[in-house]
C-alpha cells in the first residue's frame, strides 16, 4: 500500500510536483483561459431553456419563433392611479415614452406597431380595442404608435386604457438573442426613467420581458453572493473545528482550487451542449464547498492522529491517505454517481445539473487527494498551532522557553496567556508586508538572514503558548470522550432506542400534511421584483393574463375561425385575438386567459385548451409563457417519480460492493429514505407555517431526495467501513460502538459544515433554493445527530452479527481476528 496512488501526494518531490501541476493549471484556467467567467456566461437563466426537447410548448416556441422571425418578448408598462387616470397622467404617458426612446438597444423592435401586428405594417389609427378597455380621449388600441417618438424608432404602442379608467398599458416588444444584456439592459433604462413617480400614479414594467430582466439581474449576482457568504461561514466554522487563527487557510486554498478546476470543466461540458442555469450553478458551488470541507475534515483528522503517534510528517500523512483515501473516493463516487443518474430528467435545467455537480464533487475529492495532502506537508504540523499535534520527540523542550515566558505561559493563568498571544498575533497581522518581506529575504539568503519579527515573538510567545497547550491536548482514544458515551448508551438498550429514533423519524414525516406544490415563478422571489408588482397593478384593472398571452399555431389557417371559437368556449379564456401572424409552420393566433398567467390556475387552463384546440384543429400547437411552465411542472413530475428509485439502486449497488454484504445496505438504504422523508415533512411544515410560503416547487423532492441520499450515505459510509474494519478484529458489538468513538466528532464537525454551506442558500432571494437549503441543511443535522449516531448503531447492535449478512463477519461462532 505504501506505493499506492492514494499516497502519491505524500512524498518529499511529489507535494511540490502536484503544488505545482495545480498552480499552473488553475493560473492558466483562471488567468489568461478566464474559464471560470466563460462559465458564468454560459448560464442561461431563461424558463424557455428548462423545457423537454419534446415538449409541446417546446415546438410552439420553435414555430412561434420562425413565424415572428425570433422570440418576442413584450415589455408592458402599466401605469395606474386608484383615483381614476388623469389628463395630466396621459401627458405623462407620452413624456414618459419620449425618455424611454432617448436611448435606442439594439434587441428592441424599432417598429412597435409592425411587431404588434405580428410583423404586418399597421395602420395609425386603432383597430378594434380587446375586451374590457375604454376608448376614452388619449387612449388608443394594441398597434397603434404612442406619439412623441422619432420617425424611424417607434417601439411603444397603446395606450390601451381599461374600463374602469383607472389604469392604462403601453407596450414594447424586445427580440432576444440568447444575451441577458440584450432584455435586462433596455427594461433597467426605461425603469429609472419611469418607474415609481410618486404622486399617486403607479409606474411599472412587467410582461414576459420584466420578468426576464428580474431573473437575469437576481442570477447576475447570485454567484458572487453566493460564494462569499459560503466561504465566510466555511471559514468561522474551520476556525471553531480547528481552533487555530491560521490552520483554515490550507482546506479553504484547496477547495477555492477545486472550485476554479469545476468551473472551468463546466464551461467545456457547457459546450458540449449541457444546460447550465444560475440555479445549477450555485448548487454546484455549494457542494464543490460543502463535500470538499468535509472531504478535508476526515482526511485532516486522520493525519492529525498520525501526528500524534510518528514524527515523520511524510509517514503520518502515508499513513492518514491509506486509511481515509479509500473512504473520501468511495464516498465520493457514491455521490458522483447519484448526480449522474440526473441526466435522464426531462426537465434540461435538471439534467444539465447532473454532470455540472457531477464535476463538482469529482474536482473536490481530487483536491483533497492530492493538493490538501501536498499544503499539510509544505507546511507541517506548525500550521495547526497553537494545537499542534506532537510526539515527544517533536514537543517543545524546556530549554527553548526562558524561565519568565514559562511562568506566564506553561504555568500561569490561562486567560492572561490566550491575551498576550492574541496581542502577539494582531502585532503580526498589522506588520505583515514587513514579514513577508523578511520571510522571502530569509528564502533567498539560505536562511542568513534572521527572522526579524516572528522569530522574537515565537521564543517569546508562540512557543511557550504551543508548550502549554500540548501539556493539556490529548490524542484521541477509541474507548473515551463524548461519542464513546453515546455508543454506551446505545447499547445499554438498543431495542428501545431504535425504536424510539422511528418514532422521532415517522412524527416527522407528519409534516407531509402540508405539502403543496403551489410555488410558481410569479412567488420565487422572496424579496418585491418590479415585474411581480405590475402583475399585480395589472390584475386590478385588465384581464390578468393580458401580459403574457397563450400562443396557438393552427397548422392550417382555414381552421383558424373553429379553433377561436373552440377555446374561447374554454371556462377561464377571456378572449383569443389574431391572426398575428402567418407563414409555412401555420397561423398563430393568441389567447387572452382570465387568471394570472403565472398561477395554478392558469396552469390548469392548458390541458382544456389544448384538448379544445386538438379537436378543433389537429396538430394544433399551444404555447407561451403558461404553456412554458406548466410543461416544465409537468416534466418535474415525471423526474420526481422515475430518477429516485433508480439513484437508490445504484447507490445499493455501491454499498453492496463496499461493504461486501447485502443486509447492511439495505438497513443504510433505509434509513437515509427514511431521514429524507423525514426532512421533507420538516421542510413542508416549516414552509407553511413559519414562513408563510405559498407553497413549495414541484422538483424540490427530488433536489433534496438527490442530495439527502447521496451525502447521507456518505457519512454511513465513514462510520461503517470504519465499524467493518473494527468488527474483523473485535466483534460486531465492539466494532459498531468504537467506529462511533472514532468517528463521530469529525463527521459531527463535516456535517455541520455541509448543512451551514446549504443553508447559505436561504441568503438568495430565491424562494426555491431557500426551500432546498433549508430541507437538505435540515436533513444533513438529522441524519448526523439522530440517523447515523444513534439509529444505525441501535440497529446493528439490535440484529448482531447479521448485520453483516451474507459476508463472512455474520457466521455464528466466527472469533475476531
Amino acid at each position: 500500500m505504501r506505493g499506492s496512488l492514494f499516497t502519491f501526494a505524500a512524498g518529499r518531490r511529489a507535494k511540490w510536483v502536484v503544488f505545482a501541476i495545480w498552480f499552473v493549471a488553475i493560473f492558466i484556467a483562471a488567468g489568461p483561459a478566464n474559464l471560470p467567467g466563460k462559465f458564468e456566461d454560459a448560464e442561461s437563466n431563461e424558463a424557455t431553456s428548462y423545457l423537454p426537447g419534446d415538449a409541446e410548448s417546446t415546438k410552439a416556441l420553435k414555430a412561434t419563433e420562425s413565424l415572428q422571425n425570433g422570440e418576442i418578448a413584450p415589455a408592458v408598462i402599466v401605469f395606474r392611479r386608484e383615483s381614476g387616470l388623469t389628463a395630466a397622467d396621459q401627458r405623462t404617458i407620452v413624456e414618459d415614452v419620449e425618455k424611454m426612446t432617448a436611448k435606442r438597444f439594439p434587441g428592441v423592435v424599432p417598429d412597435g406597431a409592425t411587431a404588434a401586428g405580428g410583423g404586418k405594417p399597421q395602420a395609425s389609427e386603432s383597430k378594434a380595442n380587446p375586451q374590457g378597455v375604454s376608448e376614452e380621449p388619449g387612449c388608443a388600441g394594441p398597434t397603434t404608435t404612442v406619439p412623441g417618438q422619432p420617425g424611424d424608432y417607434a417601439p411603444f404602442v397603446g395606450p390601451i386604457c381599461s374600463s374602469d379608467g383607472k389604469a392604462a398599458i403601453i407596450t414594447a416588444y424586445i427580440k432576444g438573442n440568447g444575451e441577458g444584456e440584450r432584455i435586462l439592459d433596455p427594461v433597467q433604462y426605461w425603469r429609472d426613467a419611469v418607474s415609481d413617480p410618486g404622486g399617486g400614479l403607479s409606474v411599472k414594467i412587467t410582461g414576459g420581458a420584466g420578468f426576464s430582466a428580474d431573473a437575469i439581474e437576481v442570477f447576475e449576482g447570485i454567484n458572487g453572493t453566493l460564494l462569499l457568504a459560503a466561504v465566510s461561514l466555511v471559514i468561522f466554522l474551520l476556525i471553531v473545528i480547528y481552533r487555530s487563527p491560521m490552520f483554515f487557510f490550507i482546506p479553504l486554498a484547496a477547495v477555492m482550487f477545486a472550485e476554479t478546476l469545476s468551473r472551468s470543466i463546466g464551461y467545456g461540458v457547457s459546450e458540449l451542449g449541457v444546460t447550465i442555469n444560475g440555479q445549477s450553478s450555485s448548487i454546484m458551488s455549494v457542494l464543490v464547498l460543502g463535500a470538499g470541507t468535509d472531504y478535508a475534515l476526515l482526511l485532516v483528522a486522520r493525519y492529525r492522529e498520525e501526528l500524534h503517534r510518528t514524527a515523520d510528517k511524510y509517514e503520518a500523512m502515508r499513513t492518514a491517505l491509506e486509511s481515509a483515501g479509500p473512504a473520501i473516493f468511495a464516498s465520493a463516487a457514491t455521490v458522483i454517481a447519484a448526480l449522474l443518474c440526473l441526466m435522464i430528467a426531462k426537465v434540461n435545467g435538471t439534467s444539465g445539473l447532473g454532470p455540472i455537480a457531477a464535476i463538482g464533487i469529482a474536482c473536490a475529492a481530487l483536491s483533497m487527494l492530492t493538493l490538501l495532502p501536498a499544503l499539510l506537508t509544505i507546511f507541517g504540523r506548525r500550521a495547526f498551532w497553537p494545537f499542534v499535534p506532537h510526539t515527544p520527540e517533536t514537543a517543545p523542550r524546556a530549554e527553548q522557553v526562558s524561565e519568565r515566558a514559562r511562568q506566564r505561559f506553561v504555568e500561569g493563568p490561562g486567560a492572561g496567556a490566550l491575551v498576550r498571544v492574541v496581542l502577539a498575533c494582531l502585532l503580526v497581522l498589522v506588520l505583515l508586508p514587513l514579514v513577508l518581506l523578511n520571510w522571502i529575504l530569509r528564502i533567498l539568503s539560505g536562511r542568513r538572514i534572521p527572522s526579524l519579527i516572528v522569530g522574537p515573538l515565537d521564543r517569546a510567545v508562540f512557543t511557550p503558548y504551543e508548550m502549554r497547550r500540548h501539556r493539556l491536548e490529548h490524542a484521541s482514544d477509541a474507548t473515551h470522550g463524548a461519542w464513546a458515551r453515546v455508543g454506551a448508551r446505545v447499547a445499554s438498550s438498543p431495542r428501545r432506542i431504535m425504536l424510539g429514533s422511528l418514532g422521532v423519524l415517522l412524527i416527522f414525516c407528519c409534516g407531509f400534511a402540508f405539502f403543496s406544490t403551489d410555488l410558481t415563478s410569479e412567488d420565487s422571489y422572496r424579496t418585491e421584483v418590479e415585474s411581480v408588482e405590475g402583475q399585480h397593478l395589472l390584475d386590478k384593472s385588465f384581464p390578468s393574463g393580458a401580459t403574457a398571452l397563450t400562443d396557438l399555431v393552427v397548422p392550417d389557417r382555414a381552421e383558424v375561425g373553429k379553433v377561436k371559437a373552440a377555446v374561447e368556449g374554454v371556462s377561464g379564456v377571456e378572449g383569443v385575438s389574431g391572426p398575428v401572424a402567418s407563414g409555412p409552420p401555420g397561423t398563430l393566433i393568441q389567447a387572452t386567459l382570465e387568471p394570472n398567467p403565472y398561477s395554478t390556475d392558469a396552469f390548469d387552463l392548458i390541458e382544456p385548451i389544448r384538448e379544445a384546440a386538438q379537436t378543433a384543429a389537429p396538430g394544433t400547437l399551444v404555447g407561451g409563457p403558461t404553456a412554458v411552465e406548466f410543461d416544465v411542472r409537468d416534466a418535474a413530475g415525471w423526474d420526481s417519480i422515475v430518477i429516485p428509485p433508480i439513484i437508490l439502486l445504484v447507490v445499493l449497488l455501491i454499498l453492496i460492493l463496499l461493504l461486501r454484504a447485502l443486509a447492511a445496505p439495505l438497513i443504510l438504504i433505509g434509513t437515509v429514505i427514511l431521514s429524507f422523508l423525514a426532512a421533507l415533512g420538516v421542510g413542508y411544515f416549516v414552509f407553511d407555517v413559519i414562513f408563510g410560503f405559498p407553497g413549495s416547487d414541484p422538483s424540490l423532492p427530488l433536489f433534496a431526495f438527490v442530495f439527502l441520499v447521496a451525502l447521507g450515505i456518505d457519512y454511513n459510509i465513514f462510520l461503517i467501513a470504519r465499524a467493518r474494519e473494527e468488527t474483523e478484529k473485535r466483534g460486531s458489538e465492539q466494532g459498531i460502538l468504537r467506529a462511533l468513538a472514532v468517528t463521530g466528532a469529525v463527521i459531527t464537525s463535516a456535517g455541520i459544515v455541509l448543512a451551514g454551506t446549504f443553508s447559505v442558500l436561504a441568503v438568495l432571494p430565491l424562494t426555491f433554493l431557500t426551500e432546498l437549503g433549508f430541507v437538505v441543511a435540515f436533513g444533513v443535522l438529522l441524519d448526523t445527530f439522530l440517523v447515523r449516531s444513534v439509529l444505525v448503531p441501535a440497529i446493528a447492535l439490535t440484529i448482531g452479527d447479521r448485520f453483516w449478512w451474507p459476508s463472512a463477519l455474520s457466521r455464528p461462532g466466527r472469533d475476531p481476528r
